[in-house]
């Protein structure tokens, strides 16, 4: 598996592009940074992506995919995944004709651009050879991490949230060759943290405790940049993890 990082910023500044995850060219999970990251062609190869909750940050480049798409002149059509809720508000807040057109509909319902599929929490899908499961997180709005599998390699992928216990639980015994987290936040600001669903470097691994088995490397994203630095002195403390701070534009292999 090869997962080429399009954005991993908790902030849209010049230079920082917002969650983007691209696994083999194919199957996008979330959709804050496609657009800005992809040339036209690359972005016609996305046929599936997978949506952990309806924040801007995570779904603002669906419509602006949608328009390249159909203004290409080619016959296209993305699946667009995830909970009842986060596709009821991708529907209703942004597909709406209010504030983009709707391109679940366009050109016309049997060929349109754009169709959302309800999934499930912890039923497994198959899709071109991956077994991928959504497991509920911890944030302001329903929200999920996917997890990933394909032949003996996984890896999870949280999108926002904060402490989730409920669901580490789950992952006791399970080995993860990798694990792409959000820590949005210092030490310091731990309350405000807790109160918007988010992570600082001590939350997440208090909650990393629970595992009986390491991810063999940790991957953070969704920094706010204003505080970068504070973030990287303090997952330093975490030295027996191995720890990559995602800037975007990296590939991850698993």
């Amino acid at each position: 598996m090869k997962i080429r990082v399009l954005g991993a910023s908790g902030s849209d500044i010049p230079g920082h592009h917002l969650s983007s995850f691209l696994l083999n060219n194919k199957i996008l999970f979330d959709a804050g940074g496609v657009t800005s990251s992809l040339s036209f062609t690359a972005q016609q190869k996305i046929e599936h992506i997978f949506i952990t909750h309806a924040h801007l940050d995570h779904i603002r480049d669906i419509p602006f995919l949608a328009d390249n798409i159909i203004l290409s002149g080619k016959s296209k059509r993305i699946n667009i995944y995830s909970i009842k809720e986060v596709i009821d508000d991708i529907k209703k807040h942004l597909l709406n004709y209010r504030l983009w057109p709707d391109f679940t509909v366009i050109p016309d319902v049997k060929n349109s651009i754009l169709d959302l599929k309800i999934i499930h929490e912890e039923k497994s899908i198959l899709l071109d050879g991956y077994k991928i499961t959504a497991y509920r997180m911890n944030h302001t709005v329903p929200a999920v991490g996917f997890l990933v599998e394909k032949e003996g390699r996984s890896f999870f992928y949280t999108g926002d949230t904060g402490p989730a216990i409920n669901t580490w639980k789950k992952f006791l015994n399970k080995k993860l060759n990798a694990l792409i987290i959000e820590v949005s936040l210092p030490d310091k600001m731990k309350d405000l943290a807790t109160k918007t669903g988010h992570l600082t470097p001590r939350l997440l691994f208090e909650d990393l405790k629970l595992l009986n088995q390491k991810p063999e490397k940790i991957f953070i994203t969704h920094i706010k940049p204003l505080y970068k630095k504070a973030i990287e002195r303090e997952l330093k403390k975490y030295s027996d993890y191995k720890i990559e701070i995602l800037q975007g534009r990296e590939s991850i292999k698993i």
